[in-house]
């Protein structure tokens, strides 16, 4: 059986200032009866893109705008194909659109990837398919759009955790002995990494995504360098 998480929370600081809209109700009047949703989050990961306006059917989700390495908590959706709009805040020309069916009782992630000259949709399903409590469990997406592909590495490990990975491919779900470990993100096969983050904890029960986005070679007037962020999905 296939877990689905019921919550989606960002370790390095909420999205405070947000006014989240729910843009759909998940049951009727008479709870006997409820209505079919899915949960849905949304993260903003392209490094040049300007703030963004999220547009579900026709409807704005979101009073304020979604910067970058913001991500919305999990949205309820009315279940079957549904069309997202991305356009510039508080602007109507569209930067980047997608139809999706998304299904009852799952959960997805949507990722705003890319260049904003190439900007695009990322969304994975977020599942495991069987879930030991004692244990920590990762995951690994390259949204750099400049980045070739990467190995991540946990700990003292020679062994990258996931190898290879190319931009915009998610790994799945994988156990990890819950501890402090020192991240090391790095080209493919090289041994100097690119980019670290230390001390980081992965507890016991706990559901991490880390994400590489940024750029490697950053353009003149941007300051998004490569970067982890770790997303707790709890």
């Amino acid at each position: 059986m296939k877990l689905n998480f019921d919550v989606f929370r960002k370790s390095a600081g909420m999205l405070s200032s947000m006014v989240f809209v729910l843009c759909m109700t998940s049951c009727l009047e008479d709870d006997s009866d409820p209505v079919p949703v899915a949960y849905v989050s949304i993260f903003h990961a392209s490094p040049d893109a300007p703030d963004l306006d999220v547009v579900l059917d026709d409807r704005q989700l979101f009073n304020e705008p979604l910067e970058y390495t913001d991500y919305s908590r999990y949205l309820q959706f009315y279940t079957g194909n549904r069309d997202l709009e991305f356009t510039p805040y508080d602007a109507s020309n569209v930067l980047a659109d997608t139809s999706y069916n998304f299904q009852a009782g799952k959960v997805y992630s949507v990722f705003v990837t890319n260049q904003v000259a190439n900007l695009s949709t990322l969304i994975v399903e977020d599942e495991i398919d069987s879930l030991d409590e004692d244990k920590a469990w990762v995951r690994f997406i390259h949204l750099s759009p400049d980045t070739p592909a990467l190995d991540f590495t946990i700990g003292e490990e020679d062994t990258p955790l996931f190898a290879n990975r190319l931009f915009r491919q998610a790994t799945d779900f994988t156990e990890v002995t819950p501890d402090t470990y020192d991240l090391s993100v790095k080209a493919a096969g090289d041994d100097d990494a690119l980019v670290t983050e230390s001390d980081e904890e992965f507890e016991a029960g706990g559901i991490y995504t880390v994400l590489i986005q940024g750029f490697t070679d950053t353009p003149t007037g941007n300051s998004n360098d490569l970067s982890i962020q770790i997303i707790q999905n709890q």
